[in-house]
């Protein structure tokens, strides 16, 4: 059987476009080669929005409707653009040898984390909220992630239907096989809202070394979150 998620070649594609616009400007910031960074933004947009299966070249025929999608289309621009102005602020010539931080790659003892995912709605309606703000915490300094792709604060989109998700850096351990929780604070905000925390406590085992390839199904869902316009008062706060 050959699935294939055919959103792939459609970001691949808007990616592509969006940097052809770009480069007939050429603004200050834009200081990558599209060849070498489109596979890192179309992988940091890919993160960010669902994907869609198709098992054969019939199934193509089901997706027209969905590749014209305006709103989609829009989602997918915004987020290329985003991802593009954030790897621009982090390669170098030596970018291929650190696109992970140089302690990651060292074989030592870690507390590995999972993929945190969740999803803020607008508490009055139900709907899932777009352009809300994310930010991870770990006490009160803002958690390095695994990979500069993967931002912290983060935002949803429409497209991503509220969702939104972090991967943790690893944390030094001592030594394999040592228990500890670990207590982080989700932090969101989105104009006209009342923003919102919720903190939350994962246990884990350290591992004997880093791991710096993500295992898709070890995930962890955090609570969903509700925001509400801030002149309405929150009946869970009362």
């Amino acid at each position: 059987m050959n699935v294939h998620n055919i959103m792939e070649e459609y970001v691949e594609s808007r990616v592509k476009l969006m940097y052809d616009q770009l480069e007939k400007d050429r603004p200050a910031w834009l200081i990558c080669e599209t060849e070498d960074s489109c596979p890192d933004v179309a992988s940091y947009v890919l993160n960010r929005i669902p994907p869609r299966y198709i098992v054969s070249g019939r199934g193509i025929v089901h997706t027209t409707d969905l590749l014209d999608n305006t709103q989609l289309r829009a989602d997918i621009d915004a987020l290329a653009l985003e991802g593009i102005r954030l790897i621009n602020t982090v390669r170098r010539p030596y970018y291929k040898n650190t696109k992970h931080t140089a302690d990651v790659h060292l074989p030592q003892p870690s507390f590995n984390f999972p993929v945190f995912i969740g999803t803020v709605f607008d508490g009055s309606t139900f709907e899932p909220l777009p352009e809300a703000a994310i930010t991870l915490k770990y006490g009160d300094l803002v958690v390095d992630m695994i990979d500069k792709t993967w931002s912290n604060p983060c935002n949803t989109y429409k497209s991503t239907k509220g969702t939104y998700s972090f991967w943790v850096k690893p944390f030094k351990a001592d030594k394999s096989d040592i228990s500890r929780h670990f207590n982080f604070t989700v932090e969101v905000s989105a104009q006209g809202y009342s923003s919102v925390s919720y903190a939350f406590n994962i246990p884990l085992v350290s591992d004997s070394n880093s791991k710096i390839e993500m295992n898709t199904s070890y995930s962890l869902k955090v609570q969903d979150l509700f925001l509400f316009r801030s002149e309405i008062n929150n009946p869970m706060e009362d």
